[in-house]
């Protein structure tokens, strides 16, 4: 007989039901080194400015998506960790979560030691927890931000949007071919689990531009063939480097900068926006005629 793997049984099973958190979850996706981390710390700083409670999630074995928000450091006792050091309760679920800039809630999932088992491991067993002990309603949090790995290559890493997670997903991207690659791939995951009855959506995307020719045309016309809108464009700046290298966010480091503003102005549209959208991906083929129509291989 073979043995019960309590672990493979969490990715596949249904969720418990349980209590709706009182806290809007929304999960932030995109390819690996797209920008997630730094666009989901300096939502969070500002959204944390406007008043609100909020939590940052990172949802990566790295265990670095919270360090911008505590001074450059990254979270020594990451939830898997933690949890196969000294087991799981909701006490030790609470010492797992420390606070970063403007009192945000800091946590993250971490995942297993190299070479030993599923990455995507951590990211299920931490939000269950969280789910489990009615963790973001006991610290009266307002909004969740999840910092997603990657696209959603396992059932472990599209944690995050299930039902009872995030029923909001943004999509980081950029000009880039494997950028759109991977936002359509994210796309075809919200669909599914979608299909499959969770209450999750697109809200939009988040274009983090690198400097491909004719990339906001491009993105545009990616955007539009998906049914999903643009909901912010993000310029390239060594500013935001140099906040990074100060061990925060440019929101915090250069609040006055025209780079801050614009995460203000951005933080305000998703705390405000209500809308939702179903994607419709795309085949290889077209993103490759959409890349060649915009010239981005030139």
């Amino acid at each position: 007989m073979r043995p019960r793997n309590p672990d493979a049984e969490l990715l596949t099973k249904e969720a418990e039901p349980v209590k709706k958190s009182r806290a809007r979850q929304i999960a932030i996706y995109g390819k690996g080194s797209i920008g997630k981390s730094t666009i989901s710390c300096n939502l969070s700083a500002a959204l944390a400015e406007m008043g609100l409670t909020v939590m940052q999630v990172g949802c990566s074995p790295k265990a670095d998506s919270t360090a911008f928000l505590r001074g450059g450091e990254v979270m020594d006792n990451p939830v898997l960790e933690y949890s196969r050091a000294h087991g799981m309760d909701e006490k030790k679920i609470m010492d797992c979560i420390k606070k970063g800039y403007k009192g945000i809630y800091c946590a993250e999932s971490g995942g297993p030691d190299p070479g030993a088992g599923c990455a995507g491991r951590g990211v299920a067993m931490a939000l269950e927890w969280f789910k489990k002990y009615d963790i973001y309603d006991k610290l009266g949090v307002d909004i969740v931000i999840y910092d997603s790995i990657a696209d959603v290559v396992c059932g472990g890493f599209g944690q995050p949007m299930k039902q009872g997670f995030a029923e909001e997903v943004y999509i980081v991207t950029s000009g880039e071919l494997m950028s759109t690659y991977s936002a359509n791939n994210i796309c075809k995951a919200i669909k599914t689990v979608a299909e499959a009855g969770a209450n999750t959506r697109a809200c939009g995307f988040l274009v983090n531009l690198r400097g491909v020719e004719h990339e906001i045309e491009l993105v545009t016309d990616f955007a539009e063939r998906l049914g999903v809108p643009i909901m912010g464009i993000i310029p390239r700046s060594p500013l935001i480097q140099k906040a990074e290298a100060k061990g925060g966010t440019v929101v915090q480091m250069f609040p006055d900068s025209p780079e801050a503003k614009q995460y203000r102005e951005l933080a305000k549209m998703v705390w405000e926006n209500k809308n939702k959208y179903m994607p419709t991906p795309i085949t290889l083929e077209e993103i490759i005629g959409l890349a060649r129509k915009h010239k981005a291989f030139e």
